[in-house]
Formats: C-alpha cells, structure tokens, sequence
C-alpha cells in the first residue's frame, strides 16, 4: 500500500472512530438527562395540593369537585385564550385597531376572571361544610397556592443576570 493510501485510510479511520465515539457519548448525555428528569417527582396544581393536609375522604371530595369545576369553566378558559389569540394576531392587521384590541382583551380578561370567580366560590362553599380544624388545614394549603400580583408573571433580568433564589413565595 502507497504511503498516501495509508494515509487516507488512517484520516478515514479517526473521522469514523470519532463519530462512533461522539455517537457514544450523545447517546449517554441524553439518557442521562432523560433519567434525571424522570426521576423528579411530579408537582402537583397548586389548587389540587392544597388538600393534601385534609383526611382523605375531605380530600377526595375536594379533588372531585375541582375535576367537575375544570370541566365546567373549560369553554370559558378555552374561549378567552381564543380572544386573546384573535387580539394578538390583529396586531399586524392593517389597518390595526387598537380599540377593538384592547376590547378582545378585555373580554378574555373578563372570562377568565368569571371563570376563576366560579372555582373560587365553589372552593368557599366546599370550605363551609368542613370542621374548623379541616378548614384552617385547607386555608394554609390555599395561601401557599396563591398567586403572586403579577400571576406567575417573572421581572425581565437584563442579559446576564441571574435569577433570586427561589423564596417560600416562589412555590
């Protein structure tokens, strides 16, 4: 063999050895990082781990009637997410009407609100059935799953800058 088809043969060999091996390696960073989140526990709603404290049959009853709720104000959540699509998308319509804009978002902000007003008004009547004791149980498990003024909303951070820690409230 020619010393230039040595040569070709050793620059072929290395580039398959080091596909190979970076096939090996991708394919071990990857699992690893699919076994790792699997392995996290599942967090719960807030509103659904609220009852964790309450006897299980409270428990129970307070979950089945959160699964009918969710059913109940799905159309409307569903709707105001459609409004504020259509909101959204008439932003690069020409010509752009900022008025009728703004009226599509207010309307979804009054049907998500009408929603959670429902849940929450099923949450007090709930509330009022159980013992004092099983109530103040659920009303700490209710503050932890507030949200914060800003619903879920995070300050924007300058490029570069890293987040607080997470704090109680950040739950």
């Amino acid at each position: 063999m020619s010393p230039r088809n040595l040569t070709i043969a050793l620059f072929l060999s290395l580039a398959v050895n080091l596909f190979v091996i970076g096939t090996g390696v991708g394919v071990f960073v990857i699992g690893h990082r699919l076994h790792s989140e699997a392995a996290q526990p599942h967090r719960p709603q807030p509103l659904w781990a609220a009852a964790d404290g309450l006897p299980i049959d409270q428990r129970d009853a307070y979950r089945r009637l959160l699964q009918g709720q969710a059913m109940g104000v799905g159309q409307q959540i569903r709707e105001a997410r459609r409004a504020r699509r259509d909101a959204f998308a008439a932003l690069g319509e020409d010509p752009f009407d900022a008025d009728a804009t703004r009226k599509r978002l207010a309307d979804a902000r009054t049907l998500e609100v009408q929603a959670r007003g429902e849940v929450e008004s099923r949450i007090v009547d709930f509330a009022a059935t159980l013992p004092p004791e099983e109530r103040a149980e659920l009303a700490r498990g209710l503050m932890q799953s507030a949200p914060g003024p800003l619903n879920g909303m995070r300050r924007m951070r300058p490029m570069g800058e890293e987040p607080p820690p997470p704090g109680p409230e950040a739950q």
